[in-house]
């Protein structure tokens, strides 16, 4: 079963694509949307969530869930991405599971506010994946396709 990670963004969005089976990286990559215009950036991000659909054709996908902040422009423009992405996987009846940042944080290094720095370290050493020099945005979304992978395997997640 292939496992889409998600982090959007209003700026960048982290892809990862996780083989659950083999535990093995398909694809992780950071889509940059900076200076785009609002209708490219999300038409960019439907198309390029799409190709990866189709290719990788995925059964679940797990995506960062949004949390309000200071910034609400910024908290408007990642609700909108999540949007996008989430459509592209319930046209594709791909199932959407999603996190909040404390959550994954905590699944994957036992402390809910625990910096990037700590996230990539648990990250190289459960996977073996160098994940240097990656954005922030990447490492979130193998974070979030990790855990729900583990999730998964130990049944707090049915199908």
């Amino acid at each position: 079963m292939v496992v889409f990670g998600v982090d959007p963004g209003s700026t960048r969005v982290g892809f990862a694509l996780l083989d659950g089976e083999s535990r093995n990286w398909l694809h992780v990559q950071c889509l940059e949307l900076t200076g785009l215009p609002e209708h490219l950036r999300y038409t960019t991000i439907e198309r390029y969530v799409s190709a990866l659909c189709d290719v990788f054709n995925p059964e679940e996908m797990a995506i960062e869930k949004l949390i309000w902040g200071k910034n609400r422009n910024n908290l408007l423009q990642i609700s909108e991405c999540r949007g996008v992405v989430k459509l592209v996987a319930y046209k594709r009846a791909i199932k959407v599971f999603e996190y909040f940042p404390t959550e994954i944080k905590s699944l994957t290094t036992g402390y809910g506010h625990e910096e990037k720095a700590g996230i990539v370290r648990t990250l190289q050493a459960e996977t073996g994946f160098d994940l240097l020099p990656l954005f922030d945005d990447t490492s979130d979304a193998m974070a979030i396709a990790w855990i729900h992978v583990l999730m998964r395997n130990n049944r707090a997640i049915e199908s």
